[in-house]
């Protein structure tokens, strides 16, 4: 008999804990949660968290709870926070599979016991005030899929134990000062889609391991210091790539013909390196494209006709380069262009009137090479979205067409070092958004330049 009291008694207790337990532990998280409010110098966003209010933490503004009321999410981006992460205490939020606090004023380091949320799958601290390292406990961090540390202010070399996030779809650890790490120590990431290091300070060779991660659709190692050629196995692995951003770095080499590999590619951007050689044929045989920039290179030969294949363009960026050719007449099929950038090359002969199919150009900038004739109304009438025309620095002539006045969204108006003739129309009085207007080192002739160029630019 006593044997069964003390059963019965066993079992109530049990019972009881297991009614109490929980609510105990939301007690706890709540006043955790608590306690990193009041350490924070800014955290009005947080009305809501509040002692009169702990035991409906659930319905805190930003707070997320599992099915037995534990905390499982914090989503707090662009709340207006300000103050570190010092006084947070991870280990007392265990079931967190989501911390989200982007676009915020947090500063300080990141710390190590954030490696002790071994269930988040997304973490973003995005777009702070963070200094220091990447704790290498974030390895523990193995059911990720989400991470990023981007816009911050964060050192050191990217820790390897990265590589235990084999889960992981993004990773975006761009803006930063971020340094080169052992990148033979990184395995694939079979998962990753989105791999963002722009804006570090990372050198030496390409990565290897990023060939290797074969679901890459977004890449951007932009805004570094790389080296040496891109290896081919970028262009025979990497074949769900849709944008591809390696601008301003070091790479070089010429253009490989496995490019076309990549036909799913909508931006390619290799600007400011020190590729060479000739555009091939090949690029025009990705129809998906809509961004092509390779500016600042050393590139050279003709403009290839087969550009004109790309309708799908929106930016075409070609300039400071040594092209030599004229503009081909097929870039007139390009009709989805916004920006155009040919300049500083070795361009001659003139406009074609193909160009006039260019209806949707906001920028349009042609200078600095040896391009002559006239500009057509044909072009003037057409062109009526324009933002900046900026053709100086060429051999074009004759008279401008009256219709200029009709490019009322013109900011920027640069027609200098040329050999224009004749009045200024006086329609160029309308262009009432001017901010610049350059017109000097031309044969214009007439007494009411200076009185035309003032109504241009009288009321800015």
């Amino acid at each position: 008999m006593k044997t069964a009291h003390l059963f019965l008694a066993y079992l109530s207790l049990l019972t009881l804990c297991l009614c109490v337990c929980p609510s105990r532990t939301a007690k706890s998280e709540a006043e955790v949660l608590m306690r990193w409010k009041s350490s924070l110098s800014s955290s009005a966003s947080l009305e809501s968290w509040s002692v009169n209010n702990i035991s409906n933490h659930c319905r805190w503004i930003g707070i997320r709870c599992n099915d037995e009321g534990s905390v499982s999410g914090i989503d707090l981006p662009v709340a207006g926070l300000a103050g570190t992460l010092d006084l947070f205490h991870f280990t007392s939020l265990l079931n967190l599979t989501t911390f989200n606090l982007s676009g915020n004023y947090l500063n300080g380091s990141i710390p190590a016991a954030l490696g002790n949320l071994t269930s988040l799958t997304l973490l973003d601290l995005s777009a702070n005030l963070f200094s220091g390292g990447i704790p290498p406990e974030i390895g523990r961090l193995t059911e990720l899929r989400y991470l990023s540390f981007s816009n911050n202010y964060m050192v050191g070399e990217i820790p390897y134990q990265i590589g235990n996030m084999r889960k992981v779809r993004f990773l975006d650890l761009g803006s930063n000062h971020f340094e080169t790490p052992d990148w033979s120590r990184f395995p694939t990431f079979p998962f990753l889609t989105h791999l963002n290091l722009h804006y570090n300070e990372l050198n030496l060779e390409f990565p290897h391991f990023i060939t290797t991660c074969l679901n890459l659709t977004f890449l951007d190692l932009s805004v570094n210091t790389f080296t040496g050629q891109i290896p081919e196995s970028l262009f025979t692995n990497l074949l769900k790539l849709e944008y591809l951003d390696l601008s301003i770095n070091g790479f070089q080499g010429p253009l490989s013909t496995n490019i076309t590999n990549l036909s799913k590619l909508k931006g390619l951007l290799l600007g400011d390196n020190y590729f060479s050689g000739n555009i091939l044929d090949t690029v025009s045989l990705i129809p998906s494209l809509q961004i092509l920039e390779l500016y600042n290179n050393s590139l050279i030969g003709e403009i290839p006709p087969s550009i004109g294949l790309l309708t799908n363009l929106r930016t075409l960026a070609l300039g400071m380069n040594r092209f030599n050719s004229s503009i081909p007449r097929e870039l007139g099929l390009c009709n989805k262009l916004t920006e155009l950038d040919l300049s500083r090359n070795s361009l001659s002969g003139p406009l074609p009137p193909s160009l006039s199919n260019l209806g949707n150009l906001s920028l349009l900038d042609l200078s600095y090479n040896s391009l002559t004739g006239e500009i057509l109304t044909s072009f003037v009438t057409s062109w009526r979205k324009l933002i900046a025309l900026e053709i100086e620095d060429n051999e074009f002539s004759e008279e401008l067409p009256s219709e200029i006045g009709l490019l009322t969204n013109l900011n920027y108006l640069f027609l200098y070092n040329n050999s224009f003739s004749g009045t200024i129309p006086p329609e160029i009085g309308n262009l009432q958004n001017l901010s610049a207007l350059y017109l000097f080192t031309n044969n214009f002739s007439g007494a009411e330049l200076e009185k035309k160029c003032f109504l241009c630019l009288g009321n800015n």
